[in-house]
């Protein structure tokens, strides 16, 4: 913990520009993390619906997958503070419109449901701009340190975030919780203009759409596509665990929500401290054997709760197996910062973000079809040997 305590106070005192965005950029995302609690919360209350409740987080997260290829491409061409700025802008006017809105008495369903649809298109400006401008704010030997710091402060809100979320709901509701994180937006559009303008080349006209997209690059770069079909089924292996949980709380462990809770808990504190081993990591052992690693290790972490029913075990193993998770996305980032040409990486990034969205909830919807014939353990099995199968081709 020192370590990365000493790391942090030299990259925050020798780079200034990634300082200012790091710190905009975790407000931000405390910000998000209270939307997630509080918009669905928000749209259970006014509908009493289940299907209106899972159906709005669906258009806050999904339509990042019909922008992704055309912000990535736009972050290459022109300024990345300039298109992370307007995001933001955007968004700090979006968000804030939703409590508004209602406080007027004038926000339709059908309105809310379109505002974050509009809010979700916008997610891949900040999220594909920052990863491609790292490179250019901190010098390569710092890489793995700024992006173990760029996934900490993702695993932290997401530890943090919901509880407070959850106090805040209870106290002021969930409209004014949304409006905190309009707020969040107009901070991180603050910050990303105090970015220096960085060099940016002009991609052929001349040049196959597909190249300008990204998409050839996903094929013609070897380390691109290998990480990206890593990833890719990793992030599937791993969806069906989700749709498992729940019922192996209730119908194994016995447990409940109280249970369930716990389970997510001991996972997010692991992958938070494993994240911080990320850098230290990468200096003992290469980036094409670490990835495959981590998915065989998070495999071989999971299956041993398809055969426990004690609450205690299972978290103990969540714990391992977050541990084992947590460097996977900050070593990945930096083994494509470091391979990919730098005026390409908005385009990678945007392309590998547009298939690599519905990994999860496509093993999540295989997941949940797999329960109506086996049990809850037989599930949590197949996605561990999935994730093992995984580690082991990569």
């Amino acid at each position: 913990m020192k370590n990365q305590i000493l790391q942090a106070f030299h990259l925050f005192n020798r780079y200034p520009a990634f300082r200012r965005l790091w710190v905009g950029r975790s407000i931000s995302l405390f910000g998000d993390a209270f939307t997630l609690i509080a918009l669905p919360w928000f749209v259970l209350q006014i509908t009493d619906s289940g299907t209106a409740t899972a159906s709005i987080i669906l258009a806050l997260q999904l339509p990042a997958i019909l922008t992704s290829l055309a912000i990535g491409s736009l972050i290459d061409r022109f300024q990345p503070r300039i298109i992370i700025t307007i995001d933001n802008g955007l968004r700090t006017f979006i968000v804030g419109l939703i409590p508004i809105l209602y406080w007027f008495g004038l926000l339709e369903l059908w309105l809310l449901f379109l505002l974050t649809f509009l809010a979700g298109m916008l997610v891949p400006a900040t999220e594909v701009g920052s990863r491609s401008i790292l490179p250019e704010l901190v010098e390569d030997q710092d890489l793995d340190a700024a992006n173990m710091l760029w996934s900490f402060s993702l695993n932290l809100s997401l530890i943090v975030g919901p509880a407070v979320a959850g106090l805040l709901v209870a106290s002021f509701g969930g409209p004014s919780v949304l409006l905190i994180d309009a707020v969040t937006f107009a901070v991180m559009a603050f910050v990303v203009v105090t970015i220096p303008n960085l060099e940016r080349s002009q991609p052929s006209a001349q040049a196959p759409l597909s190249e300008r997209l990204g998409l050839r690059q996903l094929w013609d770069l070897k380390v691109v596509r290998y990480t990206t079909l890593l990833s890719l089924v990793f992030f599937f292996s791993y969806g069906p665990l989700e749709a498992a949980m729940p019922l192996y709380s209730d119908a194994i462990l016995q447990t409940g929500a109280r249970g369930y809770g716990l389970l997510w808990s001991a996972l997010a504190v692991g992958a938070l401290i494993g994240t911080l081993g990320s850098s230290a990591l990468s200096r003992h052992l290469h980036l094409g054997v670490a990835l495959p690693l981590i998915a065989f290790l998070w495999g071989a972490s999971l299956l041993p709760m398809a055969f426990t029913n004690k609450l205690w075990l299972a978290c103990g193993l969540l714990l391992v197996g977050g541990l084992m998770w947590g460097p996977y996305t900050p070593m990945e980032t930096t083994l494509l910062q470091r391979n990919v040409p730098k005026e390409q990486l908005g385009r990678v990034f945007g392309a590998r973000s547009t298939l690599l969205i519905g990994g999860s909830p496509l093993g999540l919807a295989v997941g949940g079809m797999l329960l109506s014939f086996v049990p809850a353990t037989s599930v949590i099995a197949f996605s561990a040997l999935a994730c093992i199968l995984v580690g082991l081709a990569g």
